[in-house]
């Protein structure tokens, strides 16, 4: 069994370069927990392409064994200051989690 954490969030720069901007700041902070978040069996994040400001902006797609996995994750320390960053630069956010 393998859970599927997917978020995404809209986020709050006024012009496409500010936007590139927060999701360049946010992936730089998420991307490095797929090698040091041990519960962690797959994580990409992926900036927006097509339809900028119509979209979200940035997805997250991770990979657990199970929902301890994704609690685990989520009180990592390595991952608190994402966790603190992500409400300063985003709008919205909406996740979905589920067994694949």
């Amino acid at each position: 069994m393998t859970l599927r954490h997917i978020v995404s969030w809209k986020l709050s720069g006024q012009s496409r370069e500010q936007r590139d901007a927060q999701a360049a700041e946010a992936i730089a902070l998420i991307e490095p927990l797929r090698d040091s978040v041990e519960s962690v069996r797959a994580l990409s994040i992926h900036r927006n392409e097509l339809f900028d400001g119509a979209n979200y902006d940035l997805t997250l797609i991770a990979d657990f064994d199970d929902e301890a996995g994704l609690e685990a994750y989520a009180k990592h320390p390595e991952h608190q200051p994402a966790l603190q960053l992500m409400p300063t630069i985003a709008v919205s956010r909406v996740a979905v989690d589920f067994t694949v």
